[in-house]
This record gives C-alpha cells, structure tokens and sequence, in this order.
C-alpha cells in the first residue's frame, strides 16, 4: 500500500487519513509536517472528523503541533487505528474524543529520541529539551487513559507494543473493530529500525533478521534483482544496515545475461532500494 496523507471534506463529516511518517522525510520530501496540516485542517468546517491513522511516527515536534491542533478544532473526532500508531502517532491517536482500534492493530509508545553534536553543555540541553517533550507527550497519555504519570512513563521506557485488546484495557482506546490488512505495515520496519525501536513485533519484522553484514546485504540487494557488480558497487558506496522490502529494479537483468567485463548500468537517482537502504540509516564504512 503507498503510503499517502490525505483530507476530505464530506459535508458534515471530513475525512482524514494519516498513512505516512509524520514530518518531512529528508530524501524524498515525504510526510506530513504540522505546517501543512495546519493550512488543510483550517479548509475544515464539518462537525465530524474521521481520523484513521497508519503511521510509524516521526518528528516529535509536528506531532505535538499536530496533535494539539486538532484538539483545538471545534469538531468531534473520532480516531481510527487502521494498522500501526506508534510513537508520536499514537500521540496524534488520543485527539479522538473516540477512539477505534482495529482488532489486529498495534499500538506503541516510548521515551522521544533525539541525537546531538557537540560539547557536554550541548548534551546537557538536549537531555533537558528531551525530558520536557517527554512530560508533553505523557501529558496527552494520561488524558485520555486517566492513568497516573508513572504507569505510563513505565510503559514509555519499556517501549511497550499494545494489542488492541491491551490498549482497550490500559485506557488508550475505547473500542475494537474488525481486522485490517496489516501489510501495509510492513513498508514502515526500516524506518522503525532506524528511530532506533527496540521491540518491533516479529509479525511485522517476520522470522528473518535484518542483514547485519555486507555479505547479508549483498544477498539483499542479489535477491531484489540487482546484479552481484550492482550490489557490490552499492555496498561499496557506503550504503551499510538494514533493508526488507526491497522491490526490484525496473526490468532487471539476470547475472548470466550480462558479459563478465560489462559495466554495471547505472542505478536510477531515486532507485527504490537505494532510498530505502539511506532511509535505514545506512552508514558509510569506515576507511
């Protein structure tokens, strides 16, 4: 399933649908930042929103803006959690005066993550601004719950993944609806790994392991039709970590159709694995 953002106004009901990262994606300008969705939410005038939410979260500060934008519109709202609201989506998720999650959907909260360069100093104030998002975010938890701060910050240093029936339970959601396709979720794993998410479920990750080497990766990359020049020449470009849903580059050649001393053909600018092996924090090798 692509991923996509999109609002619809339905007359007396609009229609929100959250199915990417939140903020903009640094390679492919992907995403929803709070600036957009403040421009888009003002066109809505119904007294009903529908918001159904697919996302494995993102920048902690559009999310806040997002959410706190949409507890300030007048209209009811109603959340739908159609396969995955982790992290600073699940935040967004507890705007809904109601809450709707589906029964094989996922919920996931933490502590907010955030790196840094620089001097103790600098250490010491991101520390500081990362306690203060922290109290944000357990603030709208324990708004929606009624839990007290330290059941719920218990579950944020766990980094605790919810089924719906534990959500309904702890107070996150009000009610459980029919499955979803959760697939779709599958597309969010390298991104996930990347923020660094500890306890990712194995229904979503699936019983192989990330390649955590190059010759892992190389099988990656042979096995999403790449040539073994292709791979090497990638690998070797610094491109180093994680991929899973590789798709095949348009009209790949097989091994045997390329002569021994060809060049390998250039990959596209914008090659599909190429930007999901960047996206999974991919690292140059050191020299």
């Amino acid at each position: 399933m692509k991923q996509w953002y999109k609002i619809e106004n339905k007359g007396d009901k609009a229609e929100i649908w959250i199915y990417e990262e939140i903020g903009e994606d640094f390679w492919s300008g992907d995403g929803i930042t709070a600036k957009s969705f403040q421009k888009d939410l003002a066109t809505i005038k119904a007294g009903q929103i529908d918001l159904h939410i697919n996302s494995p979260g993102g920048e902690v500060f559009d999310g806040i803006t997002i959410f706190n934008l949409l507890k300030q519109h007048p209209a009811t709202i109603t959340t739908y959690i159609d396969g995955l609201a982790a992290s600073i989506a699940s935040v967004i998720a507890m705007a809904g005066d109601r809450v709707v999650m589906a029964e094989n959907a996922l919920f996931m909260i933490h502590n907010p993550y955030g790196m840094t360069v620089g001097d103790s100093t600098e250490m010491r104030k991101m520390a500081d601004t990362l306690d203060k998002v922290r109290g944000s975010i357990v603030l709208a938890y324990t708004g929606k719950t009624g839990k007290d701060e330290g059941e719920i910050t218990n579950l944020m240093d766990a980094e605790s993944w919810l089924s719906s029936f534990e959500a309904l339970e702890l107070g996150f959601i009000d009610e459980i609806t029919e499955q979803m396709d959760m697939a779709a979720c599958a597309k969010f794993v390298p991104l996930m790994i990347n923020a660094k998410f500890k306890n990712i479920p194995q229904n979503l990750t699936g019983d192989r392991k990330p390649p955590d080497n190059e010759r892992d990766l190389e099988s990656v990359l042979r096995d999403a039709g790449y040539t073994r020049k292709e791979a090497k020449s990638i690998i070797a470009c610094g491109f180093k970590g994680i991929l899973r849903d590789a798709e095949p580059p348009e009209n790949p050649q097989k091994v045997e159709d390329v002569p021994r001393d060809a060049e390998p053909p250039k990959p596209a600018k914008r090659d599909r694995v190429a930007d999901l092996l960047i996206r999974a924090e991919l690292m140059a090798p050191s020299r």
